[in-house]
């Protein structure tokens, strides 16, 4: 029987960690689903948001079907409206705890006790609703196993925008959070392999070649028919004659000497190593609304100064954003305090990316005309 195992990350480098765990794991590509639900979508009308609720709710009470659903389907439906990102495992029955492990190791986060954290913070528990199937927990922090029937609506949550909790509501006050990352560099000691010398002896035949003398007695007998002479008189009696036989014999004598030595240490080398990351933070634009009595008024002054500066070569349409563009650059912090040198380059950027097209020569003097008389 093949069963899921869910691991929630709110790090994307997790989410990676957990990805090579798996596959050192045994697990294939065709087992491992990563979902991130997007961030930083508009809603004006709120219509798309509750089509996003709906299928939070959908997913995660088909997840979970014990008595208490609604608080776990409401724990991981809020970590999903977080943009955080969900990895989901197809697991044969004996392969549960393995994936279960490669997840947790990976950095899962522990959803509990995340839930205690928002509950402190005043978050809701509203969103699941009871599901029909029952869920095993396994024994990894972060990482619920289930039936893979509730597993259908995971592709689609991850195609569905998400604007909830991006304002925090607190009675008639709205909170608009800011947010900053940092980031923090370490290091650790790791393997990366070693060295083990072995030391045996080995025996060689050796084959030489010796060329060895030996000496043998020789006694020859002869016939001989001559007169007797003096010596040969004197040499009559008893007499010994010895002659020695000698022979070499092969010696074999072996000597040692040290060769070569063998010696074993380590070595230390230091590197520099560039580690790139991307941090976010939150920056918040404010733009002041005028009413209507102001915004008569200073269209008026705006269009005194479009009939004096272009005259009928151009619409005052075409430059009333540019009007009310540097009109909003006195409140704006980035220009606090700040003459018109010193800011314009930004401000032309700022321009261009909010009016694609709009050259910012042409329309320059519109802006300043507005911004000089709002600081006044």
């Amino acid at each position: 029987m093949t069963r899921t195992v869910v691991g929630v990350f709110d790090r994307y480098d997790s989410v990676e960690s957990a990805e090579r765990a798996l596959h050192a794991a045994g697990f294939g590509d065709s087992q491992i689903h990563i979902t991130e639900q997007p961030n930083g979508r508009d809603n004006a009308s709120g219509t798309q948001d509750e089509g996003m609720l709906s299928g939070v709710r959908n997913f995660f009470s088909d997840i979970f079907g014990d008595n208490d659903s609604d608080r776990d389907a409401a724990q991981y439906a809020q970590a999903m409206r977080m943009g955080w990102t969900v990895v989901k495992v197809d697991a044969d029955e004996d392969r549960v705890s393995a994936a279960a492990l490669a997840l947790e190791q990976a950095g899962a986060v522990d959803i509990d006790a995340k839930a205690e954290e928002w509950r402190a913070d005043g978050w809701n528990e509203g969103l699941a609703t009871p599901g029909a199937v029952h869920n095993e927990r396994t024994a990894a922090e972060g990482t619920v196993e289930y039936p893979p029937s509730g597993s259908a609506g995971l592709t689609g949550l991850a195609s569905t925008p998400d604007t909830t909790g991006r304002v925090a509501t607190t009675g008639t006050e709205q909170v608009i959070p800011v947010v900053r990352e940092s980031i923090e560099v370490g290091k650790r000691q790791v393997s990366t392999g070693g060295v083990r010398v072995y030391s045996r002896v080995v025996e060689t035949p050796v084959n030489e070649s010796v060329e060895l003398r030996s000496e043998h007695a020789e006694v020859h007998r002869r016939p001989v028919d001559r007169p007797v002479t003096s010596a040969d008189v004197d040499a009559l009696g008893d007499r010994t004659i010895e002659v020695l036989e000698t022979a070499e014999r092969a010696v074999v004598s072996k000597t040692a000497r040290v060769v070569e030595e063998v010696s074993i240490g380590k070595s230390v080398q230091s590197h520099t190593e560039q580690v790139r990351d991307t941090l976010r933070s939150t920056e918040v634009e404010v733009e002041h609304l005028q009413g209507d009595d102001t915004a008569l008024a200073g269209d008026d002054l705006y269009r005194q100064h479009f009939q004096s500066r272009y005259g009928d070569t151009a619409s005052y349409e075409d430059y009333a954003p540019a009007y009310q563009y540097g009109a909003t650059l006195r409140d704006d912090p980035r220009y606090a305090g700040r003459d018109w040198e010193s800011f314009e380059a930004d401000a032309r950027t700022d321009w261009e990316g909010r009016h694609p097209g709009s050259g910012w020569e042409r329309f320059k003097e519109a802006v300043r005309h507005a911004w000089q008389g709002a600081k006044r």
